[in-house]
C-alpha cells in the first residue's frame, strides 16, 4: 500500500520513515526533496512519473526480492528524474542478499541515478531489471557514479545502464534557486 503519495510540487521531507511493500512513496508529480529519510520496501517501492525527486543520505531498506524504483518516465520531454545521493541500500533479511535491483522501467524513458551510494550485497549484480519481458530500453536513463559496497560492481551490470563521468549536481534537479526556497533546509542535508 502507498504510505505517501506526492503530487503537487515544493515538497520537503525530512528524517522521516516511509515502510510498506509495494508502492512505499509515490513521488509522482513536482520538485520534491527526501533528506535522511528511511524508506522501507520491496516492489517498486519508489515510483512516479514526473516527479524531480532528489534523494539524499536516505537509507533504503529491502524488506523482499524486488525492485527499488520504478521510475514512469514517458516521454524525452518529461522532467522526472530520480538521483539518490549518499544514499544506504541494504537489507536487515540475509535470506534477501543479490535479490533486489536498483530499478526496472516503468515507462520507456525512465530515468535514475544512484550516486556516492552505499549498496550492500542486497543489490543483484546486474544491478537493473526490464520491466517484465519489455526488451525496450533504447532511452533508458540508468546511471551511477562512486558507489561503494558489494552491491556497487559494475562488471554484471545489465547492457542498458552506465556508469557518469561526474555526480549529477541538486540544481540540475530542484533548479539554481533550490537552497532559498521555503521547502528546503540545506542546513539539514
Amino acid at each position: 500500500a502507498v504510505a505517501v503519495y506526492a503530487n503537487g510540487t515544493d515538497y520537503g521531507f525530512y528524517a522521516c520513515n516511509f515502510s510498506s511493500y509495494q508502492d512505499t512513496l509515490c513521488a509522482h508529480n513536482g520538485r520534491e526533496l527526501y533528506a535522511r529519510t528511511l524508506i522501507r520496501g520491496a516492489t517498486d517501492f519508489i515510483f512516479g512519473m514526473n516527479a524531480q525527486a532528489w534523494f539524499e543520505k536516505c537509507d533504503i531498506e529491502v524488506v523482499g526480492k524486488g525492485y527499488v524504483t520504478a521510475n514512469g518516465r514517458e516521454s524525452e520531454s518529461n522532467p522526472s528524474w530520480y538521483v539518490f545521493n549518499h544514499a544506504n541500500v541494504f537489507t536487515a533479511n540475509a535470506s534477501l542478499i543479490g535479490k533486489a535491483y536498483l530499478g526496472r522501467p516503468w515507462r520507456p524513458y525512465s530515468r535514475v541515478v544512484f550516486q556516492n551510494s552505499e549498496l550492500s550485497g542486497v543489490v543483484n549484480p546486474e544491478g537493473w531489471k526490464r520491466w517484465n519481458n519489455d526488451t525496450n530500453t533504447t532511452n533508458i536513463f540508468y546511471k551511477e557514479f562512486n558507489n561503494s559496497g558489494p552491491g556497487a560492481a559494475i562488471d554484471q551490470r545489465v547492457p542498458f545502464s552506465g556508469q557518469l563521468n561526474k555526480s549529477v549536481v541538486i540544481s540540475d534537479i530542484l533548479g539554481e534557486s533550490y537552497g532559498s526556497e521555503w521547502w528546503v533546509d540545506t542546513n539539514y542535508m
